[in-house]
């Protein structure tokens, strides 16, 4: 589940205390590169063997960047003609690594080999698989992902070295956070200035615990005395020394070598999103009846709570002034005999009172009913929020009707995500219906939902251009659980489970409003078709962005 960028983790999972002001040990790690490269012995000798094209059909690992090179033609990455996928096999070790590699990118088949071969063996292992991509002359990245380490561009020795040290924490058992945030907050320093810029900034650990591993690889690997004191930082070093030396020093040939994760692959219906749907709209129901609530009738605890979160890690202004935030009851044509929904809405958010009125009308009867609120709030990024399992939801920025749908899917899920049909019928699948829903399964269920929601409103996928057969397990797996309540004319609106409380803040709060923490997850749909973070959204660590660089790093 991604985050919206201005709403880091740390902020939602209530851990904003987090923040703190610490001094950088040195300007940027990065400066070490050419000391590393100089220390590292030469590399290994080795022997190949290349994958032919059943092997690499029966299965690659799991990560965007490796299906775009060889499956999808539109992508930046893709290489398919010339691409190949290696065992190799290095002196010092006798099981190989997987290695695929782009003949179109900026570094020859060689010295990516090279990389991983100027490692030790048991430092080596803990990468599983690694992958040189395409991309346009003059940009490079390096993207760690679980085991895995991924290369675009211009590379040197050191990123070999740099990819096992961001393995170390990225990847299985991970630092300890608790302990690692205690020893930052016990230091008076951290690696280097974009890390302490961080840590000030929102809380973010991610840069801290990185340099942390940079600063030990130093210490440990250049002869001499270092060109700096670390003193300031030997609690964190305390705790990232000995994971790096137990994987470095470990005795024998290829310690605890990670295997490599290999799962065919799988097409993506939408790739840009299932914005793309909006285009054409699903018919919706009016709304009877929209009635302002009075300023002396209160507000729901739940608009009120998420009102006075901080809008941003930067932006401490509430997301909704008291005097901004209106709520309405709202009666819809197709459901006159039930109670109104209790809609609420910040007169500075991007949806309009009738945006929001018409979007959630656009919802079937049946599901709308297992909505119980819904706010919208000003922000420049795309996102949505249901709080589980009351069935709130928070709405942010420009968002689309898809939007509302994916998160009103959330509210009739209850766990059938983990069901044995539903986990049956992705399997069955050749498809996602986008790169979002790859990455959770509750996000699967939700995207499934938005694009059954579409095809049973009066114009299928087909007709809309979109051939759903690759995803028609999960389709029926949806359908026959819960496919009336997504049908327009399926199920009826029914009796819904109460509305949160209501709060009549004093004179006092509604002048200053106390701030409130809000735990929500964010889902951010601004990039529907960008891989946003290295991390899900519910990683402590803080905001750890795939980077694109565009000059040599």
């Amino acid at each position: 589940m991604a985050v919206l960028s201005s709403l880091l983790p740390l902020m939602l999972l209530g851990l904003a205390s987090a923040q703190m002001t610490k001094d950088p040990l040195v300007k940027n790690v990065r400066d070490f590169d050419s000391t590393f490269d100089s220390v590292l012995p030469k590399p290994q000798k080795y022997t190949y063997t290349k994958w032919t094209e059943d092997e690499i059909n029966g299965g690659i690992p799991p990560r965007d960047t490796w299906g775009q090179s060889y499956y999808e033609s539109t992508s930046r990455f893709y290489c398919k003609d010339d691409f190949s996928v290696y065992n190799v096999t290095y002196a010092d070790c006798p099981e190989p690594w997987l290695i695929g590699h782009c003949a179109k990118a900026e570094m020859n088949r060689e010295a990516t080999f090279d990389l991983l071969g100027r490692l030790p063996s048991s430092a080596r292992g803990v990468v599983s698989d690694l992958l040189n991509a395409n991309i346009e002359r003059g940009l490079s990245f390096r993207w760690n992902e679980n085991h895995s380490v991924m290369f675009g561009g211009y590379f040197r020795p050191a990123d070999g070295l740099k990819s096992v040290l961001t393995a170390l924490w990225v990847g299985s058992p991970g630092v300890p956070y608790e302990p690692f945030l205690k020893a930052v907050t016990a230091d008076t320093c951290v690696g280097d200035e974009d890390a302490a810029a961080s840590l000030k900034r929102d809380g973010s650990l991610a840069g801290a615990v990185e340099t942390a591993f940079a600063i030990a690889a130093y210490m440990k690997l250049v002869k001499g005395n270092p060109p700096f004191d670390a003193s300031c930082m030997s609690n964190q070093l305390n705790i990232v020394r000995p994971m790096l030396d137990a994987r470095w020093d470990a005795p024998g040939k290829c310690p605890n070598k990670v295997a490599p994760e290999l799962v065919k692959y799988k097409s993506v219906l939408f790739p840009n999103g299932l914005e793309v749907l909006n285009k054409d709209p699903v018919p919706g129901s009016k709304a009877k009846s929209v009635v302002q609530w009075a300023k002396s009738d209160g507000y729901p605890e739940f608009c009120w709570n998420e009102a006075r979160a901080q809008r941003s890690n930067d932006d401490k202004r509430p997301r909704c002034e008291p005097g901004r935030l209106n709520v309405y009851n709202v009666t819809y044509e197709d459901c006159p005999d039930q109670d109104p929904w209790v809609l609420c809405h910040c007169t500075d958010a991007q949806q309009t009172l009738n945006d929001m009125v018409e979007r959630v009308g656009k919802i079937p009867p049946g599901l709308r009913s297992y909505m119980i609120h819904l706010v919208a709030f000003e922000n420049d990024s795309v996102g949505g929020g249901t709080v589980i399992p009351w069935n709130m939801i928070m709405i942010f920025g420009d968002a689309q009707d898809s939007v509302y749908m994916h998160e009103a899917s959330h509210c009739i899920d209850g766990g059938f995500y983990q069901s044995d049909v539903f986990q049956a019928a992705k399997a069955k699948d050749s498809c996602w219906p986008t790169y979002y829903s790859k990455s959770a399964d509750p996000e699967l269920f939700a995207e499934i939902g938005v694009a059954y929601l579409y095809d049973r409103s009066g114009k299928t996928l087909i007709q809309r251009g979109y051939n759903p057969s690759c995803l028609s397990n999960g389709l029926k797996a949806l359908d026959e659980h819960v496919g009336l309540n997504f049908q327009r004319d399926g199920a009826k609106c029914f009796k819904r489970n109460p509305n949160s409380n209501v709060i009549h803040p004093s004179d006092a709060e509604l002048l200053s409003p106390e701030p409130y923490i809000s735990t929500a997850v964010i889902e951010d749909f601004s990039n529907p078709g960008d891989e946003s973070s290295q991390f899900s959204s519910f990683s402590v660590w803080g905001e750890h962005p795939r980077k694109i660089h565009g000059h040599r790093i």
